[in-house]
């Protein structure tokens, strides 16, 4: 017994000792395994060696890959940024490549760890006493698009001869597939291009038989997202516009980036949704796409923002009820011209997507019809990129034409990701763990131009010099910091320019004005074990930033192997933060959410991710603060609650009593939008008009109440279409107000005015 621990005593601090070491740890066993590809090796996050026949995903495929390249002893192949490379330039060829892994591997047996088969020598290196039995070997055959989705569900595909990987003596006899466009089975030729037409968009089922030389048959199956779903919008078939025809623009303008070595122009996509009274565009309202690594937001889910309620009302509809024309301006992954360089358009930098609008209100104010001035609306990072934009073109002598401005819980002083998040994220996806799918959150979100930009405490600011995923522990190293050579020149480049100054600047805010949580500084988020495998696990406890002035770990990961019935730590990273003395952590501020389920979605068939986020003990956490959606700048406290001392550049503004989910409409903040947009001059209700109440949803009448007279009012009700209903003058409303109306079950605008004023409110009839 006593040899025993002593043992494991040894086992225990040999691993400590070279944790960021482990897959050197087996070099001695290369000669003894047979496929010279040792699995343990690396850290199992596919669980490759019990895969389930369940179809492969890009992401998946690209894990396993990803893990067989680590853990072969001969380096037979690329390394996974060759993948990568690859997937950019399918997307530039208009080609999504195929790839195929054809490989045997080893894994440890674990009854001869737990007989002492394997052991630890003096230079602390694996070693078996006999490889009888000591190994499992597996057989696996993988095949699977690299790009997960395709714009189109017209799609060419192509298995080239470079992305065949096989490292056994077995050849290929055959490979066939059945795309699920009603062709059936047809057989795959290596650098032949197969067009495919899928019959609807959506997710696909692909089909693969792979015959191999020693008489195999495997039959797998892949997914692959072909095309946009669209949603049903109300569109006039008699419109002037073709409002099915999404437009590319590119800007004419060029930016050049921090840390680009010169300027490039910016591209993106827009369409045009007329009104339904008269088809003709002469009431433009400019509707942006905000933050969105990887276009996941298509222009019909930009149009979805726009939801609100139970009852299916969308603001966008709303307006094109009463003539407006909405234009979604998208920016999408797009290929610079010339080069194979893919462009993620959606986490861009802000000053580049903000030339592209500059270029698209040029062409709509050279087309539209009559003298209306436009409405600029940004949700998100939308709004820096529209506040940007507008201020741009007033400073360059370019005249916008612009009336109204409304930011939608925009980060004018910054977002927020939780840095325990950023780091536990980043170390799993660049640190030994090599998790794919963390290595796309990762550079979508935090290590993208826009998330550089905007991030007041970024990751890259805390690493240590040369390291690409561990953090620095120093007192000096935890207070809250944006990237280095991003964020601090590009808040000082917006707050010099300021804001618009001939358009009406209006702010709707998600996050609570009152001083509201999500959350708790330095509450638990989350502890947890994963059990990975039978013999490993990883542990992550996940904080949030601390109380002011106070120090905490917000971060901590172990990745762990058992042997000999106990558990060894192999990796292991931690993050410690500190919040500054004017207020609590970031990670709880009145703000707007950012709900996790949100991207719970990209784990797919990450088994790891998968449980992360079901293990969770809170969903939210504060993404755009309360006080930068309203950039209000006479406060350091993230924790102030909004009041009339509250400076902020906005004319008036829409604040909950409760944190919302980042980018939510209500009836409260959809109210204030169309009497915004529906009344001007006049935008701010006079005080009469502020203690008005409509019953809603009406019946044969329509009550409204008053606690004070208003006198020489005009109450006009019209349809969708514009039609008026009715229409009465120089009326008074004095507490109880009725009218009885003969109308059909719809919606309706009722738009109460007189000298003083005016409000507009929607109605619903049942």
């Amino acid at each position: 017994m006593k040899s025993k621990i002593t043992l494991v005593f040894i086992m225990l601090v040999s691993v400590f000792a070279t944790a960021q070491n482990q897959e050197n740890k087996f070099d001695l066993l290369k000669d003894k395994t047979q496929t010279k590809i040792l699995y343990d090796r690396v850290f199992g996050i596919s669980n490759a060696t019990h895969l389930e026949n369940k179809p492969v995903s890009s992401l998946f495929f690209k894990q396993v890959y990803h893990e067989i390249q680590r853990a072969d002893f001969l380096e037979r192949l690329p390394k996974y940024y060759y993948l990568k490379e690859q997937s950019n330039l399918g997307f530039a060829e208009n080609k999504v490549p195929l790839s195929l892994l054809i490989t045997e591997f080893e894994s440890q047996n674990k009854a001869a760890i737990d007989n002492h088969n394997f052991y630890l020598d003096a230079n602390e290196q694996w070693n078996v006493k006999s490889i009888t039995n000591a190994f499992d070997k597996h057989n696996l055959t993988l095949i699977a698009p690299l790009l997960a989705s395709y714009k189109s569900t017209a799609v060419t595909f192509v298995l080239k001869d470079n992305l065949i990987f096989n490292t056994t003596n077995k050849s290929i006899q055959q490979i066939t597939a059945d795309f699920n466009d009603g062709k059936g089975f047809r057989v795959l030729t290596k650098n032949q291009s197969i067009k495919v037409e899928f019959l609807t968009a959506g997710k696909q089922n692909i089909q693969f038989r792979i015959q191999l030389s020693n008489g195999a048959i495997i039959n797998q199956s892949a997914t692959f997202q072909s095309g946009t779903v669209d949603n049903s919008f109300a569109k006039n078939a008699n419109a002037t516009q073709d409002i099915n025809t999404i437009n590319t623009i590119s800007s004419t303008i060029p930016y050049q980036g921090y840390g680009e070595t010169q300027a490039f122009l910016g591209q993106a996509e827009y369409e045009i949704f007329p009104d339904v009274v008269n088809g003709i565009l002469d009431k433009p309202i400019f509707l942006l796409d905000g933050f969105d690594p990887g276009d996941a937001r298509k222009i019909p889910n930009i149009y979805s923002i726009m939801n609100y309620g139970t009852t299916g009302s969308n603001l966008a509809d709303d307006l094109r009820a009463q003539g407006f024309d909405v234009i979604i301006l998208n920016f999408p992954t797009y290929t610079r011209p010339g080069t194979t360089n893919v462009i993620d358009g959606g986490v861009d930098y802000i000053q580049r997507n903000a030339m592209i609008l500059v270029e698209l209100i040029n062409q709509i104010n050279a087309q539209k019809v009559g003298t209306e001035k436009n409405v600029v609306i940004g949700p998100s990072m939308g709004g820096l990129i529209a506040r940007y934009g507008l201020r741009y073109m007033e400073t360059n002598n370019l005249n916008h034409d612009t009336r109204l401005y409304i930011s939608f819980d925009s980060p004018h002083l910054g977002a927020n990701v939780p840095i325990g998040f950023q780091h536990l994220f980043n170390y799993m996806g660049y640190g030994p763990l090599g998790d794919v799918t963390l290595q796309g959150l990762v550079d979508g979100m935090f290590k993208s131009p826009a998330g550089r930009e905007m991030l007041i405490d970024q990751f890259e600011g805390h690493l240590q010099s040369g390291s690409a995923f561990e953090f620095n522990t120093s007192a000096a190293s935890l207070l809250p910091t944006g990237c280095p050579n991003y964020r601090t020149p590009f808040q000082n480049e917006l707050n010099t320019m300021g804001f618009p100054l001939t358009t009406r600047n209006v702010a709707i805010a998600n996050g609570a004005g009152n001083g509201t949580m999500t959350g708790t500084p330095d509450m638990i988020v989350m502890g947890h074990t994963f059990n990975i495998s039978t013999t490993q696990r990883a542990i992550i406890d996940l904080r949030f930033t601390p109380l002011a002035n106070q120090t905490n770990e917000v971060s901590h990961f172990k990745a762990q192997q058992q042997v000999l019935g106990f558990w060894f730590t192999g990796y292991e990273s931690l993050a410690n933060s500190k919040a500054p003395t004017t207020s609590n952590g970031l990670d709880s501020a009145p703000g707007g959410r950012f709900d996790m389920s949100t991207i719970a979605a990209t784990a797919g068939t990450n088994a790891v991710l998968s449980e992360f986020f079901n293990n969770l003990l809170i969903q939210y956490f504060d993404f755009i603060p309360t006080n930068s959606a309203l950039s209000i700048s006479n406060t350091s406290n993230w924790y102030q609650p909004v009041s009339a001392n509250s400076n902020t550049p906005f004319l008036a503004q829409s604040v909950p009593s409760v944190n919302e989910n980042h980018v939510t409409l209500n009836a409260q903040n959809t109210a204030f939008a169309l009497n915004e947009i529906l009344n001007p001059p006049l935008a701010v209700e006079h005080h009469l008009f502020s203690d008005l109440f409509v019953k809603n949803p009406i019946q044969n009448t329509i009550e409204i109440s008053s606690a004070a007279p208003i006198t020489d009012v005009t109450v006009t009700l019209v349809d969708v279409l514009g039609k008026t209903m009715m229409s009465k003058s120089n009326q008074t409303i004095d507490g109880n107000y009725q009218i009885p109306v003969a109308i059909t079950k719809g919606i309706y605008f009722l738009t109460i005015k007189n000298m003083s004023g005016s409000v507009t409110r929607k109605l619903i009839k049942e």
